[in-house]
């Protein structure tokens, strides 16, 4: 049984470096208008490294990992995205040498990294690659196997909202976990997605585990911010937004949409007829949105047809939510 009350820091990581980081969580009021995002990669990108990128991070920012490896332990010690990307070079691989990653913020994400590359998986290895000490969220992560991870505090093991994704070329929509090596479940819908969940502890549960490593998941939400511009939507607590899409359901043609259910809720959907009543004249789909609580978050549609895997549109907006009046 974990030790719930343990905080350990293992190598480089000094203690008082962590007891610096919380306390500039608990000093640092959110500002969701500075959010910044930051890219690092092997070579370039300004040289820095995650750990600084961290320490100089505001919450709700965004730090982009680009493939390579990265050796050094690190604390994230403020509510930041840290997602890893592909550039060419395969997945980033986190392997700290001397230590560990160690989640010490809550609302942090951490997602698209390849922890595999650590130790082998041994009966009595006890020392781990990622330790969570408060609540996080944790997805399309690639892990050697349970060991390799110390959940302290309850944490999120897959995405918090639907994704859309092409898996053995079908293009499926459902919540991503992790990849676990010594994952034995079956997956007898064969949609990328285990049946049983990995339960590393009794409140920590990767209901959703990817049968194969990450990158065989080509993420359609990921392309859809790519290829189109994201418009951005301020927004506020309480107050209902709407985003209309031009459409037209003669076609068999409907938009599906992701959203993180935590920071919004939809309200409804509706179809508005077109003015012109020629054949093919194009209606709109509308989508009313209430948001919960302050933050930044992005809702993603797909156009498509239920029957098929063609998808004929993606649209991406970023949302932008203070505090109600």
């Amino acid at each position: 049984m974990l030790d719930y009350k343990r905080l350990s820091v293992r190598g480089s990581v000094p203690l008082l470096l962590l007891s610096l980081l919380l306390s500039l969580v608990l000093l640092a009021p959110p500002s969701v208008a500075s959010a910044q995002i930051t890219r690092i990669c092997p070579q370039g990108c300004g040289n820095i490294s995650i750990q600084e990128a961290l320490i100089e991070a505001s919450p709700l920012d965004t730090i982009i990992v680009e493939g390579g490896t990265y050796t050094e332990p690190f604390i994230m010690g403020r509510p930041v995205n840290l997602l890893g990307r592909e550039a060419g070079g395969g997945r980033p691989i986190l392997n700290p040498e001397k230590g560990r990653v160690i989640l010490a913020a809550q609302g942090a994400v951490i997602s698209g990294f390849d922890f595999s590359q650590g130790s082998a998986i041994e009966e009595e290895r006890t020392d781990c690659s990622l330790e969570v000490v408060l609540p996080a969220t944790i997805y399309l992560n690639d892990f050697p196997g349970k060991r390799s991870v110390c959940p302290e505090d309850l944490a999120l093991w897959n995405s918090s909202h639907m994704i859309s994704y092409q898996y053995n070329s079908r293009v499926q929509r459902g919540f991503l976990g992790n990849y676990w090596a010594d994952y034995s479940g079956e997956d007898k819908d064969g949609d990328g997605i285990g049946d049983e969940p990995v339960v590393l502890n009794q409140e920590n549960i990767d209901y959703h585990p990817l049968m194969q490593p990450a990158g065989h998941y080509l993420i359609v939400d990921e392309a859809a911010a790519s290829e189109r511009e994201v418009d951005t939507i301020p927004a506020r607590v309480g107050e209902v937004f709407e985003i209309s899409l031009p459409a037209n359901p003669t076609t068999g043609y409907s938009w599906n949409v992701d959203y993180d259910s935590a920071l919004l809720s939809l309200k409804s959907t509706q179809y508005a007829v077109p003015p012109s009543r020629a054949l093919g004249a194009k209606g709109s789909s509308i989508y009313l949105f209430e948001p919960l609580r302050p933050g930044r978050t992005t809702i993603y549609f797909v156009y498509k047809r239920s029957w098929e895997n063609i998808v004929a549109d993606k649209r991406a907006f970023q949302v932008d939510i203070s505090a109600g009046r």
